[in-house]
C-alpha cells in the first residue's frame, strides 16, 4: 500500500493496530481496576459491621490516647486510639485501633471520653472485631 508516498507493509498496519489496542486495554483496566477494588472493599467493610452488629457484644471504652495518622480519606481524618474497653463479665483490657472519624463526629472522640463498643467475643483484642458506636 502506498499512502502519500510512504510505503506501509501490512505487517506495520498489524503492530500499529495491535499497539493502538493494548494502550486502550491498559487504560481501561488502569481506570476500572480501582473501582473494583475500593468497591470490594466496601462491600467487605459492610460485611464486617452488619456481622458485628448481630453477633457483637456491647460494652463501652475509655479513649485514652489519640493520635492523628496524618492520613485524611474524604477530608475526614484517620486517627489512632488507644481503648480501654469494658465488656460485662470480663476484665478490661487495652487495644489499639485505627479508625476513620467523620469530621461531624470528632468532638466525641477526645481523650478520656467514654463511647459504646461492639465486641465479638470470637476475638475481644482484634481491634477489626472491635467497632466503636458514635452517635
Amino acid at each position: 500500500m502506498n499512502i502519500a508516498g510512504l510505503a506501509i507493509s501490512g505487517f506495520t498496519i498489524l503492530v500499529i493496530c495491535i499497539s493502538v489496542i493494548c494502550s486502550l486495554v491498559i487504560t481501561v483496566a488502569a481506570i476500572a481496576i480501582p473501582f473494583i477494588v475500593i468497591r470490594k472493599m466496601s462491600e467487605n467493610n459492610r460485611k464486617r459491621a452488619e456481622e458485628l452488629a448481630s453477633i457483637g457484644t456491647q460494652g463501652e471504652a475509655t479513649i485514652l490516647s489519640i493520635q492523628d495518622t496524618g492520613m485524611r480519606i474524604n477530608d475526614n481524618p484517620r486517627v489512632t486510639m488507644s481503648l480501654e474497653i469494658r465488656i460485662p463479665n470480663m476484665p478490661a483490657y487495652h487495644i489499639q485501633k485505627t479508625i476513620t472519624i467523620s469530621i461531624v463526629q470528632l468532638a466525641q472522640v477526645q481523650v478520656g471520653a467514654v463511647v459504646g463498643v461492639l465486641v465479638d467475643l470470637s476475638a475481644p483484642t482484634n481491634p477489626d472485631k472491635i467497632g466503636i458506636l458514635l452517635k
